[in-house]
């Protein structure tokens, strides 16, 4: 019998960023955090993190995550079956933005109880194995003065061995977006993969243009060179260029999953943790991709993302930051260019009340 679900705390904390974002969607120097704990009858605690960008909308966040965790009080913990009751509740607010980023903060804290009532890890209890995961280092290189990045390179490349960077493009002037490439590249080497965000920035005839003048520098792949709602345009593209095309951090759902790639717009994708809707959400979604062929990587959220890459079966890239790690008392550690998943029950995060209680907000 399951334990059933009691009672659920939400908390916001807003974090400085060691290297603060300079992007073409915005300027943070802070990235709000907005922690769930859900308890369970027997005293397990399965907790989760979301991170929505603009900690202004934090309470409406946390308010949809406390009235839609109403629904589950009292009941058995089941989360397969609790994300699908979730996506039908939220039918009239939409299957999208702040209603599914709720629901993945509570489907992952559901998932961690339900790994820790099993006493294993989360990739364990999905059905998956403990290992490492491929990596890369995407905690800086933003739009910055080209020659500002190769001493960044550097650093970024030691924070865990790293063989692979991503470094943000899109400047006015191709010029300078070349100078981005050559200063990271001088910190890398040969055979290292190099990355690339344009953040959507460009325009159709812009991205067409400017995808063809650096479809030659051996770039991992162009990520969302434009809106991530313009399917139809990003199939367009893929067929006009060489290097592979990447979206998927904007999916918000499966729906968003699915007419992607139904309509190949893109040569692989990564979907994010909150957006997609939490780790029921994922694994929709990893079943999509094996089903198209095509490569997963994932979009933050390196510690569940990393449980569920072990469990998906054309995983490729793991995206880390370590901007979470403050907020964290055993924070994951990178060996190799690899994240280590540690044997703990469920995913194995331990919030820092301290730092809590320092940067909680409201």
């Amino acid at each position: 019998m399951h334990p059933l679900v009691s009672n659920i705390s939400t908390v916001t904390v807003n974090l400085p960023l060691q290297r603060p974002i300079v992007s073409s969607v915005g300027q943070y120097d802070k990235w709000p955090f907005i922690i769930t704990e859900v308890v369970l009858e027997n005293g397990v605690v399965g907790n989760s993190y979301i991170c929505p960008y603009l900690v202004n909308y934090r309470q409406s966040i946390e308010s949809v995550i406390q009235e839609l965790f109403k629904v589950f009080v009292n009941k058995p913990l089941a989360p397969k079956e609790f994300y699908e009751i979730g996506m039908r509740q939220l039918s009239l607010l939409g299957r999208s933005g702040i209603a599914m980023y709720a629901l993945a903060a509570l489907d992952i804290a559901f998932w961690d109880a339900s790994a820790k009532q099993a006493d294993l890890p989360l990739c364990e209890h999905l059905g998956g194995s403990l290992a490492n995961v491929k990596a890369y280092n995407s905690g800086g290189l933003w739009l910055l003065p080209p020659e500002e990045l190769a001493s960044q390179a550097d650093k970024l490349r030691q924070e865990g061995d790293f063989s692979a960077l991503k470094v943000r493009l899109g400047r006015r002037e191709l010029a300078n977006d070349l100078r981005a490439i050559d200063a990271v590249r001088s910190q890398m080497h040969q055979d290292d993969d190099l990355l690339c965000d344009f953040n959507q920035v460009l325009n159709f005839t812009g991205a067409l243009r400017r995808l063809k003048e650096l479809d030659n520098q051996g770039l991992y792949w162009f990520e969302e060179p434009i809106p991530y709602h313009e399917f139809q345009n990003y199939a367009e593209l893929r067929q006009r260029i060489s290097t592979p095309l990447i979206l998927g951090e904007n999916f918000h759902g499966t729906d968003h999953a699915a007419l992607s790639l139904e309509l190949g717009s893109g040569d692989a994708i990564m979907p994010d943790l909150m957006r997609i809707g939490g780790v029921s959400g994922w694994l929709k979604t990893a079943s999509l991709a094996e089903a198209y062929k095509k490569p997963l990587s994932s979009h933050l959220y390196h510690e569940v993302s990393a449980h569920l890459m072990r469990v998906t079966p054309t995983a490729d890239y793991l995206e880390w930051t370590n901007w979470v790690d403050p907020l964290l008392e055993e924070p994951y550690q990178i060996k190799d260019g690899h994240l280590v998943i540690p044997e703990r029950p469920g995913v194995g995060l331990e919030f820092n009340r301290e730092i809590i209680d320092r940067y909680r907000v409201g």
